[in-house]
């Protein structure tokens, strides 16, 4: 006997979520066009199946509602129906769909798993089990379903696309090639599975590759939207914005897009518009990323208004960190500006990650700044600031980026000198008096990688053999700033390379203070744009960003206007790291030479 539904957990969620968790550009398979749902539509009972016979209008409904997007009202038809018999499997399915498309991720699982149980034989529901597996990062089980579907459905096209976008992301390219090849030898003429083999050589960063199935996709269907928006993808990756620009508007000007898929492109559009140095366009753009339907869109539980552009002088306005840490001390390169901006009469409070949040009550006394928290509520972040109690004293509240539509509509607008955060001084001096324990030569801090290094991140890093020559400059004392599982190459750079890479007694992942003051004690910190970079040019310290071709912070200046004190190398290509290793191990040499200890720009 299956399981009772826990029906409050349900009713709970029908008045929290959000809506519409987006699909990947390279699915298929959309639950949205499930042929279960058209199965409601024509299914036909007999006079014995009273419960079926009573429930089947109801369902019919809801399929109607998801075909309207209407999704919660679809999902209380649903339950409804199993309120008639919890055991009716195309119910359970019907309402499954509706709350995957809320994106309540749980309970859609839950009921996915229960029309299963009732009815192990219909393939699609091994395949939207798949489907919501892969949205929620469970590769190792979104490929078991996707696998089981393929088996099930030989002749449809969808199980080894699936099959092969996820292999891809779990960085089982020549898996996932295979999978794709042996699908199109017998459907040469399915969009999707060119589209699909396009994206694996993207992520290898094979573009033109890439580039090259994409087209061969649109030769099939030439208004594959999709296919348009993942060359303009490409292009970005590569740097180049402004033909980006042109692919991505021209995907989202068919009109035929799903309105996640738009959310997707409208996002990717308003980066594009950021990294070609187009701010006054850009910033309002970028307002996107706050549309529930975009998938890296975060939810926000504030009871007072949301600030949309209104003049700010003598109000009181709570400002939010979004996105990673690192964004959200990038963001705050504003902070200044905008306490002059508000004026004497008004207030500004910061809500950020508690790690950050002694460093910038210290960078910015005259803000409060308080924690804020984010809990996952069926797969869906929702954040507030639990420890502000006086809203009725508030204005407004905004996003952190959203302020830079003010403050920040020119490239002559960021600072041009220094750094914004104040580090303790105390802790700076404790830090150089450790150092200088070390010996002679300069003290370099060293990142060179994110703590997250998933298939589709790891392009974005120099790869830590291409350290090997940089390493053993000579006069180079180096300190540790990775944070993470480093230990194996720690100790591969002593063994193979021959360079020791020194750990001090500091917390780097969470002591975020006392790593600021760490950073500024320096001669020189190194690494690629995260976290720890973004912390030690904003405190002005003296860094180097071994960076991506143009990626979007640089704003279209090839450096970083946010910090004054770096300087960023990049490569021509994202492919190959080796010249921007080279351009900074030259750099880094006259600096050991004490000829060039003040240069800071011109080098990328």
């Amino acid at each position: 006997m299956t399981e009772a539904i826990q029906r409050p957990l349900f009713e709970k969620a029908l008045n929290t979520s959000a809506v519409a968790v987006p699909l990947p550009l390279d699915s298929a398979g959309d639950a949205g066009k499930s042929q279960a749902l058209q199965t409601v539509l024509r299914y036909k009972t007999s006079q014995a199946d009273t419960k079926l016979r009573k429930a089947l209008p109801i369902m019919k409904r809801a399929v109607r509602k998801i075909n309207e997007g209407e999704y919660r009202e679809a999902a209380k038809l649903g339950i409804a129906a199993l309120d008639i018999d919890e055991n009716i499997a195309l119910a359970c399915h019907i309402t499954a769909i509706a709350l995957d498309k809320l994106g309540v991720a749980s309970l859609a699982l839950e009921l996915y798993e229960r029309a299963l149980k009732l009815s192990p034989n219909e393939p699609e529901i091994y395949q939207n089990l798949g489907l919501l597996a892969w949205r929620m990062d469970l590769y190792d089980v979104a490929e078991k379903f996707f696998r089981i579907f393929s088996r099930m459905m030989p002749d449809a096209v969808e199980g080894p696309n699936n099959l092969a976008c996820v292999l891809r992301d779990k960085g089982q390219f020549e898996d996932a090639i295979e999978v794709l090849r042996a699908a199109i030898y017998t459907n040469q003429g399915s969009s999707l599975l060119w589209n699909s083999l396009g994206t694996v050589m993207m992520e290898q960063t094979a573009f033109d590759k890439a580039v090259l199935f994409y087209e061969q996709a649109l030769e099939i269907e030439p208004d594959l939207a999709r296919a348009y928006h993942n060359i303009g993808y490409c292009k970005a990756t590569e740097g180049h914005h402004d033909d980006a620009l042109t692919y991505l508007r021209k995907a989202l000007n068919f009109g035929t897009m799903p309105p996640n898929e738009e959310a997707e492109t409208e996002h990717a559009i308003s980066v594009s518009l950021i990294g070609s140095g187009k701010l006054d366009e850009a910033w309002d753009a970028y307002e996107c990323r706050n549309n529930p339907r975009y998938g890296g869109a975060t939810s926000y539980s504030f009871p007072i208004p949301k600030w949309d552009g209104e003049d700010l002088k003598g109000k009181k306005i709570l400002v939010v960190g979004e996105q990673g840490l690192g964004d959200e001390v990038m963001f705050l390169n504003m902070g200044h500006d905008l306490i002059d901006h508000l004026g004497p009469e008004g207030h500004l409070t910061i809500g950020v990650v508690p790690r950050l949040e002694a460093l910038m009550q210290r960078s910015f006394p005259k803000a409060q700044v308080t924690k804020h928290s984010t809990i996952r509520s069926n797969g869906i972040p929702l954040r507030s600031c639990p420890l502000i109690t006086d809203w009725d004293s508030y204005d407004y509240w905004a996003p952190m980026a959203s302020v830079l539509r003010v403050l920040r509509r020119d490239i002559s607008a960021f600072p041009t000198e220094g750094g914004y955060l104040t580090p303790d001084a105390e802790r700076v001096e404790h830090w150089r008096n450790e150092l200088s324990k070390l010996g002679d030569g300069l003290k370099v801090g060293l990142l060179w990688k994110s703590m997250l290094m998933s298939a589709k991140r790891s392009k974005y890093y120099s790869p830590f053999s291409q350290w090997k020559n940089t390493l053993r400059t000579e006069g180079v004392t180096w300190i540790n700033l990775q944070y993470g599982d480093c230990a194996d190459d720690i100790a591969r750079a002593e063994k193979e390379f021959g360079v020791k890479i020194h750990q001090l007694d500091i917390d780097l992942k969470d002591d975020l203070d006392d790593l600021a003051a760490l950073c500024v004690a320096l001669d020189l910190l190194v690494g690629p744009m995260n976290a720890t970079t973004n912390i030690a040019a904003g405190s002005g310290a003296k860094t180097c960003i071994i960076g991506a071709p143009n990626a979007w912070p640089y704003l279209g200046t090839g450096n970083l206007p946010w910090y004054p004190t770096a300087q960023v190398f990049s490569p021509d290509t994202i492919s190959d790291w080796k010249p921007a290793m080279a351009k900074f191990e030259n750099w880094l040499k006259a600096e050991v030479d004490g000829g060039n200890s003040n240069r800071i720009k011109g080098a990328a």
